[in-house]
């Protein structure tokens, strides 16, 4: 069966409803998502991505897109026309607008490593998934770091929140580079608490020192009823570390999802960030998967 494979930068209605479909045939074979939020975003235009669309018979076989500014490519196949080269067709239609582009395998599922093997690509990064049943234990008391106060998240926060996220993620590619454009874009979603938000500030300044932003969202394709907890970023200015302030802020964060009724919550973290891994590790997060990206 031909492949036949078209280029845009902007999906029409039609193509993005057929690309969700396809992203949720996937996600039940498979078990975990095969884009993430921000190929999710750029779905519907807010982005900088590049889209490909590959066609057996008429049937949307399989969907890449990368995102210009940071060369990441994401890829799904659909699961009844794989091992037919869809995968193939699209990395060679990639390689021709990308030279260096670098692939996520959401899941680091054994086709991707392969794929990643073909393309002659190495592991260039891994990102753990990590959980905590919420139930099971109680949770530690949450005592703020003396001349510390943690409080609820503002409107007027908005922009501090931004800076300390920029100083705490210098080095991030891709959580480093969020902008207040970038913050309101995610306040606009559906699953956004502004109570979800805790900050750390200076007890005398009031300065912003850190913040833990929790997310809730419904479960996954098993657990399509459950409220989801999710430790969507905790930050804290390179100039307060040490103090324990991370640790307050997760706690806090726990506890408001906790009150939500969440009794799961999944985190995602850099597998290089040694430091942050055992503090997550010491508050009973397990390692349920991984995520990697392989370049060439």
């Amino acid at each position: 069966m031909n492949t036949h494979i078209s280029r845009t930068g902007a999906l029409t209605p039609a193509q993005r409803e057929a690309v969700l479909d396809l992203v949720e045939r996937a996600t039940t074979e498979d078990r975990v998502r095969p884009l993430n939020e921000a190929a999710g975003f750029a779905l519907d235009g807010r982005g900088h991505a590049v889209h490909w669309l590959a066609h057996c018979g008429g049937v949307l076989s399989g969907y890449a897109q990368c995102d210009r500014p940071n060369h990441q490519v994401q890829m799904v196949v659909h699961p009844e026309l794989r091992r037919r080269g869809v995968a193939t067709c699209l990395a060679a239609e990639v390689a021709k607008v990308e030279k260096q582009p670098v692939w996520w395998a959401f899941g680091d599922l054994p086709a991707a490593r392969a794929m990643a093997e073909s393309l002659g690509a190495r592991k260039v990064r891994e990102l753990l998934v990590m959980e905590r049943n919420l139930a099971e234990r109680p949770l530690e008391p949450t005592d703020a770091p003396q001349g510390v106060v943690l409080r609820p998240f503002s409107e007027a926060d908005a922009s501090a929140l931004v800076e300390v996220n920029a100083e705490a993620f210098a080095h991030h590619p891709e959580q480093g580079q969020m902008t207040l454009a970038d913050f309101r874009l995610r306040a606009d979603e559906d699953w956004f608490d502004p109570q979800g938000i805790i900050v750390a500030a200076d007890e005398e300044t009031g300065a912003m020192l850190g913040f833990h932003w929790t997310k809730t969202e419904h479960g996954d394709t098993e657990h399509p009823d459950e409220l989801l907890g999710e430790v969507y970023v905790i930050g804290v200015s390179p100039g307060a570390s040490g103090r324990g302030i991370g640790r307050a802020l997760l706690n806090a964060g726990m506890e408001h999802l906790v009150e939500r009724g969440v009794e799961r919550v999944r985190l995602y973290v850099e597998a290089s960030e040694h430091r942050v891994v055992k503090m997550y590790e010491s508050a009973r997060f397990v390692v349920v998967t991984r995520d990697a990206s392989y370049a060439s």
